[in-house]
């Protein structure tokens, strides 16, 4: 297994990772959050472990036969998964990871059980064992294992949309990447919803400790020409488009 981490000032920075490689650290009440890209549209996969109590939740895993692979290695084994949409690309890894760990939670937004959209080949499947049902634009916990997480139902780019954050990381899915926002033209999609989820989205990364690490769905260009795996909540606010937006000063008029 691979780990990149390097320590700058009060920010933590990695090289570019390669596919299936993981970035772990630890957080100062030792849950450690693992990162990753994988596959050919780079997704960007992110998990929180509590060594203590065996807790692993994943985010959107992609290469599940990788996850459970490197787990092992380190005495692990995956207890959560949870979804940020239903779109294929995030979902890619689903079935495997039931097939090898059948007893595996699966977590979803109810707005993301979107049976009326399967026809279209962006949405995959997915038989969620538990189900978030907050309002748009709304946060809330969810807690298990001694890992705390803040779950923001952000619809617009699909159906029960949501980011996940905690423990040093908020994890957007496709609302935001480093330094754009989501598609809106699928099925499904939604522009006006998605200008509001990333409204609200700038209003909790403002009161997020600045040093976080924002972790796209996927891994775009910067606005240097570079691909990294995050930046920090701070760049994110001063230099992302969407972020920064006119658009969001007309919603806020409104």
């Amino acid at each position: 297994m691979s780990r990149y981490c390097y320590a700058v000032g009060s920010l933590a920075f990695t090289i570019m990772l390669g596919d299936g490689e993981f970035d772990i650290q630890k957080s100062e009440n030792g849950i450690e959050v693992w990162v990753t890209q994988m596959g050919n549209y780079m997704n960007m996969n992110t998990a929180w472990i509590n060594r203590s109590t065996g807790t692993v939740a994943i985010v959107d895993p992609f290469d599940s036969e990788r996850w459970v692979s490197a787990l092992k290695e380190e005495g692990l084994r995956p207890t959560h998964l949870l979804y940020t949409h239903t779109h294929r690309d995030h979902v890619e890894g689903y079935r495997k990871m039931i097939s090898l760990v059948p007893e595996v939670e699966v977590w979803g937004h109810e707005d993301a059980s979107v049976s009326g959209l399967l026809s279209f080949a962006v949405f995959k499947k997915v038989d969620f064992t538990n189900k978030w049902n907050n309002q748009p634009n709304t946060t809330i916990q969810w807690s298990c294992g001694g890992i705390d997480l803040g779950v923001t139902h952000s619809p617009g780019h699909a159906p029960g949309h949501v980011t996940i954050h905690g423990h040093g990381v908020y994890h957007a899915g496709d609302l935001l990447f480093t330094a754009h926002s989501g598609r809106v033209d699928l099925p499904g999609s939604d522009p006006l919803a998605q200008w509001n989820s990333i409204l609200y989205a700038r209003k909790l990364l403002l009161n997020l400790p600045k040093e976080w690490r924002l972790i796209p769905g996927h891994r775009y260009d910067w606005i240097d020409g570079t691909t990294p795996d995050w930046v920090s909540i701070e760049d994110a606010l001063k230099h992302n488009f969407s972020l920064n937006s006119p658009v969001l000063q007309q919603l806020e008029g409104n």
